[in-house]
């Protein structure tokens, strides 16, 4: 079989009856914004205000065209294939009507063997996208299966692509050949044994031979007479290989093939899946059962405990909002350089944030080789979707095609319809058809791996954004402290990103005319977008730090304050198991430059000083410091608990931990904790350090924890102190 790219050109038209007056060169995969303002020469959009330059372009209609000109041989056949199509389309050959569809992720496949021999014109018109409403905000995605965050949100700016955002090409392969290859498989209930389950879609009748394979060669295999058009069969492999999360066991994979062989026995055509053994489910978490209490009472809270092969886990993770503002432009290597940042973050599950896009076919092969495991969500968001069948029928389709192309990828540990549906924002409940359809589909298409209606769910966590409450004076950590949740889907420690990195898209003039009354300031999401102070969360840095004396200044404090809370509050979550079972960030990255938000890493790869301290907080063996608040005052006493984590499956050997602190510049030897062993994924409490506060010291202090022998298990800590008798703040900006 063979693949041949096609060569593309782009235009816009007003209606599905116009002609393009111009047409452009364009790029597939790709959108047809990018190929409009390459064309014209514009400024990359990320730049300044750029992007606002777009905004025509949703209400216009697109047309695609290439130049369909191949030639067969009588034993051939051709196969036009798109693998992704942003959003309504109709697909034409020389002007004449082939295909139409709505949707971007489901893929079309078409025979166009009849064209052979002569040239031809293709093109791919599509229409304006779509809207539900004149609000220009998020609520016109509500009618559609197209990822809301497109237009417009708290990290994202208005900006919703159209085109050809994945691969696109033209197929030719053998007239005795393989349209669809379709796999699922189901363990034994002792994960003795494996059950695969295959299926090819035929061009005609004839024998198939399916075989499964690791690294050392086949593992089973079978040859079987095809039905018509199809041909299925079951391949049975005792002692599987189990995929299991990073730091959990090894993650092997498997390749199952379908070959057709014609009446010589020659092999006419292949088609391969890889594919990983792993049995996941959510349970319910340690004493979920026994709450509620007493009488009446209604339901236990949900589960939410992953169990992957037999084993229950604390899942330390993260959210992940997509790679790009375009989905034409996530590539192998983007993916490839976050996820190992993600790897090396200690992070062993990552959150598909269901107002983003369903990644490409490379993000899930790569999660597969690194452990890291995937909560997709489906692209619900914020929203009532309706009881609609225009609109059911659409989203019928698209996750069908969604959870067909994902189920065997071993990563992928849970499917869940959306985000915040069961909110007052999005008003949606278990009993709304979108909901019930979704979870029939994946029921239907993928069993055995669990399925949750939206996140958060009764019992779970979303929020709090900001490190300190201005409207509450409470710190976040000190809201964890008294939580009793399963587990935090979402929790966010806003900053400013690091100046140098502010100026990489904005001017010194925008960058100094800095407050709520910059228009870029407010577009880079700083001011206004979910409070009026976020995200550049100035109050954060006038509680903890006393203020600060210029823009840069209030950067480099305003990072410090993220990830000082940030690793505090990952820490208390892990001290929670195993009533809470899991800890995810909002979020890890985003999609274009932002001057403030959560994100741990800026665009498009940017490791920021947050990372770090999520690094050192989700090690899988470590010391950590208990404490009810983070900012401390002169003349206190300063009080902590001392705690061992040992997130691995083996045991942890018992030890020492030398205790010590520094108050200006002084190091003082506190003494020195045993600890005793810890079994296999378990938290345990060493003992405590209390010590006191200078009534007159102002500034940082910071805290030692070296446990002996073991480096890479220790902690250091900086926190801070004000003076009983305060100093007088600077400021740069007042609200």
């Amino acid at each position: 079989m063979e693949k041949y790219l096609l060569s593309w050109q782009v235009g816009c038209c007003d209606d599905v009856a116009a002609a393009v007056a111009e047409w452009m060169p364009a790029q597939v995969p790709g959108a047809v914004q990018l190929d409009y303002a390459r064309a014209k020469g514009w400024a990359p959009y990320y730049m300044g205000l750029n992007f606002r330059d777009y905004k025509w372009m949703e209400d216009k209609f697109w047309c695609y065209r290439a130049p369909l000109d191949f030639a067969l041989r009588d034993d051939q056949r051709a196969t036009l294939v798109f693998l992704g199509i942003d959003y309504r389309y109709e697909i034409r050959v020389d002007g004449e009507f082939v295909h139409g569809g709505e949707g971007m992720f489901a893929p079309v496949r078409l025979d166009v063997t009849a064209y052979a021999g002569e040239a031809h014109e293709l093109t791919v018109l599509l229409w304006p996208v779509p809207k539900a409403d004149d609000s220009d905000t998020r609520d016109q995605a509500r009618l559609s299966a197209k990822p809301a965050v497109s237009y417009g949100w708290d990290f994202h700016p208005r900006l919703v692509p159209s085109g050809i955002w994945d691969e696109a090409y033209l197929e030719i392969g053998n007239e005795r050949g393989i349209e669809e290859f379709d796999v699922r498989y189901q363990l034994s209930d002792d994960l003795g044994s494996v059950t695969v389950r295959a299926q090819a879609d035929v061009t005609m009748p004839g024998k198939v031979r399916f075989a499964v394979s690791d690294e050392n060669g086949v593992v089973a295999e079978t040859t079987v007479d095809s039905c018509r058009t199809a041909a299925a069969a079951e391949l049975v492999i005792a002692q599987p290989k189990l995929w299991y999360p990073l730091g959990y066991g090894d993650q092997p994979l498997y390749t199952i093939t379908a070959e057709t062989i014609d009446e010589t026995g020659a092999v006419t055509e292949t088609r391969c899946r890889r594919l990983g053994f792993r049995r996941s489910r959510m349970v319910m978490n340690a004493g979920a059962w026994s709450r509620p209490s007493g009488m009446p009472r209604s339901r236990s809270d949900a589960p939410a405990t992953l169990e992957i092969n037999g084993r229950k886990l604390f899942a330390r993770g993260s959210n992940w909002v997509g790679t790009d503002i375009f989905a034409g432009e996530m590539t192998r290597e983007h993916y490839d350089e976050l996820l190992t940042q993600a790897a090396e973050c200690n992070v062993i599950i990552l959150r598909i944030w269901g107002g983003a896009f369903v990644n490409k076919e490379s993000f899930f092969e790569l999660c597969d080789e690194k452990g890291i495991m995937v909560w997709q969500e489906f692209p619900l968001a914020c929203n009532e979707y309706p009881d609609d069948p225009h609109y059911l029928a659409v989203l019928e389709h698209e996750a069908r095609a969604i959870v067909r192309r994902l189920r065997t990828h071993p990563s992928l540990v849970i499917w869940c319809g959306g985000n915040e549906l069961f909110n007052s924002w999005s008003g949606m409940t278990e009993q709304h058809h979108a909901l019930r359809l979704l979870n029939a589909v994946c029921y239907d298409e993928d069993q055995y791996t669990p399925f949750l209606y939206t996140s958060p769910l009764t019992g779970m966590s979303h929020g709090h954004y900001h490190s300190y409450d201005e409207e509450t004076g409470e710190e976040l950590l000190t809201l964890l402290r008294n939580s009793h949740f399963t587990g935090y889907n979402e929790f966010g420690c806003p900053a400013y990103a690091p100046a140098d990195y502010i100026r990489t898209f904005m001017s010194e003039e925008e960058f100094q005319s800095f407050g709520p009354e910059s228009e870029i300031w407010r577009e880079r999401h700083a001011f206004g977008v979910w409070r009026e102070r976020s995200w550049g969360r100035e109050d954060e840095v006038n509680y903890f730090l006393g203020g600060y004396e210029s823009v840069d200044d209030l950067c480099e404090k305003s990072q410090f304050v993220q990830s000082m809370c940030l690793r505090s509050d990952f820490e208390e979550m892990r001290r929670q198991w195993p009533q809470c079972s899991f800890a995810m960030n909002w979020c890890f990255n985003e999609p274009w430059p932002a001057a403030a938000n959560n994100s741990v890493v800026a665009w498009p790869a940017v490791r920021k000083p947050a990372y770090y301290a999520m690094q050192t907080a989700l090690r899988p063996r470590m010391a950590s410091l208990a404490l009810d608040r983070q900012l401390w005052r002169g003349g206190e006493t300063f009080r902590a608990e001392i705690w061992m984590h040992n997130d691995t499956i083996e045991e942890m050997p018992a030890g020492e931990i030398r205790v010590s602190y520094k108050l200006d510049g002084e190091e003082i030897q506190w003494g020195t904790l045993r600890y005793a062993a810890l079994p296999e994924q378990t938290n345990s409490v060493s003992g405590s350090i209390l010590f006191p506060l200078p009534e007159d010291f102002d500034g940082l202090f910071e805290i030692r924890l070296e446990v002996v022998g073991h480096p890479d298990w220790s902690a250091e800590y900086r926190y801070p102190c004000r003076a009983k008798v305060q100093k007088s703040q600077k400021k740069v900006l007042n609200m």
